[in-house]
């Protein structure tokens, strides 16, 4: 059987089913690029902070040096772990500061983790992020600090802004003017306070955070339908589709039609595009805010692009390919993939197209927000922020027991050093790796990454995947649209590496890999003219089709091998590898076989040590949910 999936799918392409997409008129007017802040130390507190390529990978500089990308967080810093991490040899921190007294969210009856800067209207108090830089220096006096810049607006803003709200009535709009101009403000105020306080030294750059969650979706997770939605919305269909009629906000109901995959209305479609350019350009508009303010002197980043996890594009994140054109934007974040509820068994994957990140030369910075036996609900550990106890998900539990804890924190550190992210481990509520041996390897995993930074961490893969993040704005609420979700699972399992990038890169790379696959089932305009490339190279290629979204991972490696992609494991397996590592995840207990495209000599950094070393090949035995790490030598 294995044979004839492996001639299949070498013989035919899998074509999505034909739909006519709105493509962009040729004079269709773009927004106009920021000119790039030019360096001035005379607005430096005395660091400098910068994202450069280095061991092959976008790498963070701290004053002209590579540093090791590794951090802590925690939202309840009366629980903070500062010293545990200090002790362990961590020196980067970031932690949460807040524009206003307000919970990250929408969900109700919750308190925020703190008061506000700007709680009080003309009385900015930055006494609260004052204090809780100085715990870090406290446990940590060498510590660097990159704050996540929660640019909600206070509530008297909102009473004096009611036409700038969005479909909450609650929550300012992510299209409001007035709120771009003021929170960029009040973000200039807070880095002229850095830069006149006594730690400025110690702050090595800015995540800017907003929307619900501190992501970036539009509160009412509803395209942020309002009166300034639509009066935004005017502008930008005069301003880029200025020969398409303008009849108001569409119809959003349009999307919930199950028994179809597509909608066939234009202008909700130019609307759902809207909904991302728009927060998008926000970011880089607030960014650039940063860079004149900071003299371009440290680095800024933001969550953003979840195109792999989050495919409603009524939350406004499919616009990441605007961001990776900014000069001003130097990291991109998001958590460890919430897969199968963050399945132990699944790849942790970022929620982006992390290599269109990279490709741009910008650094991936991973939220590991990875749960533990000591994990509790918020309501328990705080319960005056969840009174409700609301946060009791799935998601929120803890992991059954210390040694599952230590073997998933272990395999999401090999997937962020393998694939040259740097991270922050987030200990959400406080205390959830206050282990001795989990801090033991907390320790071993900052040097090995530190050591790393030596080494070529490039790529190995010969596998390119794609998503176009355009897509979504096509397709209604049908089980189709996750397929770029679904299939990074198997995925997972394929036992190849894969390069993931955003479709607009496809020309720019596709001559470095021996084969491709599209996540897209939508023919957009860039899909289609990426197929007849890859018809006209002779670049081997698989894309989902109307009824069949997902390829079990035993057919994408009957694929990879019929077109000369290395493959390294023929199990079900989570495997990661570079120029210098190759880790091994095992979903199942059992023998374990690694094939090396030639012979090479391997060293156990992390994991059991009876590794059995024949040619090409290494064997070793794990238990399910053991991982290993090797540096080629």
């Amino acid at each position: 059987m294995d044979k004839l999936i492996s001639l299949f799918l070498v013989c035919c392409c899998m074509i999505p089913y034909t739909f006519t997409l709105y493509a962009p008129p040729e004079s269709a007017a773009r927004l106009p690029a920021r000119e790039a802040v030019a360096r001035d130390e005379s607005k430096s507190c005395g660091v400098l902070s910068e994202v450069r390529m280095h061991g092959g990978v976008p790498t963070l500089f701290i004053n002209g040096e590579p540093y090791p990308a590794a951090a802590y967080m925690t939202y309840l810093e009366d629980y903070n772990r500062y010293g545990s991490f200090a002790g362990a040899g961590y020196t980067l921190f970031s932690l949460p500061v807040l524009f206003a007294g307000r919970w990250i969210g929408m969900t109700r009856n919750m308190t925020p983790f703190g008061k506000g800067i700007f709680d009080r209207e003309g009385e900015p108090d930055f006494s609260a992020m004052d204090a809780s830089v100085h715990k870090i220096l406290d446990a940590c006096p060498d510590a660097l600090i990159f704050p996540r810049i929660n640019m909600s607006m206070p509530l008297w803003w909102i009473a004096a802004h009611p036409d700038c709200t969005d479909g909450t009535g609650e929550r300012e709009s992510l299209y409001s003017d007035v709120w771009r101009e003021d929170a960029s403000q009040m973000l200039r105020e807070l880095i002229r306070h850095v830069r006149e306080s006594d730690y400025g030294a110690h702050i090595v750059g800015y995540q800017i955070a907003g929307g619900n969650t501190e992501e970036w979706f539009h509160f009412d997770m509803n395209a942020g339908a309002s009166a300034c939605a639509e009066k935004g919305f005017a502008s930008f269909m005069h301003t880029w589709y200025p020969d398409e009629p303008f009849d108001g906000l569409p119809d959003l109901s349009l999307l919930q039609q199950k028994n179809k995959i597509y909608h066939r209305s234009q202008p909700l479609a130019r609307f759902l595009e809207y909904a991302s350019v728009r927060v998008a350009d926000s970011i880089a508009y607030f960014a650039h805010a940063a860079k004149e303010e900071t003299g371009n002197t440290v680095a800024v980043g933001t969550f953003y692009g979840y195109a792999l996890e989050v495919p409603s594009p009524l939350y406004g994140t499919h616009a990441l390919e605007m961001l990776l054109e900014s000069s001003d934007i130097d990291f991109i974040c998001s958590p460890n993939s919430y897969i199968g509820v963050r399945d132990p068994n699944a790849d942790w994957t970022e929620m982006y197209a992390a290599d269109s990140v990279r490709l741009h030369g910008k650094l991936c910075m991973q939220e590991c927000d990875v749960r533990t036996h000591l994990t509790r609900p918020l309501g328990e550990c705080a319960p005056e922020i969840d009174p409700m106890n609301q946060y009791t998900a799935p998601i929120w539990q803890p992991l059954a027991d210390r040694e599952t804890a230590l073997q998933q924190i272990r395999k999401s550190f090999c997937r962020q050093l393998i694939k040259g992210n740097g991270f922050w481990w987030f200990d959400m509520w406080g205390g959830w790796y206050e282990d001795a041996q989990i801090m033991r390897d907390m320790q071993t995993y900052r040097e090995v990454y530190t050591d790393a930074l030596a080494s070529d961490r490039s790529s190995v893969a010969q596998l390119a995947v794609f998503v176009d993040e355009s897509a979504y704005r096509y397709m209604t609420d049908c089980a189709l649209r996750y397929a770029a979700s679904n299939q990074r699972w198997q995925l997972g399992y394929a036992g190849v590496p894969y390069d993931l990038y955003n479709i607009g890169d496809f020309n720019e790379v596709c001559g470095k890999y021996r084969a491709v696959l599209f996540l897209s089932p939508v023919k957009t305009p860039a899909l289609r003219e990426a197929v007849a490339r890859c018809k006209a190279d002779k670049i081997p290629f698989l894309m989902p089709y109307r009824g069949k979204t997902v390829y079990p991972a035993r057919q994408l490696r009957a694929f990879c091998c019929a077109n000369g992609v290395h493959v390294y494991s023929e199990t079900d397996d989570i495997l990661y590898a570079n120029a210098q590592y190759i880790a091994l995840y095992a979903a199942s207990s059992g023998t374990k076989t690694i094939t090396l495209p030639q012979d090479e000599h391997l060293t156990v950094i992390l994991g059991e040590s009876g590794v059995t070393l024949k040619g090409n090949t290494a064997e070793f035995d794990l238990r399910q949910g053991e991982s290993i790490l090797l540096r080629r030598e």
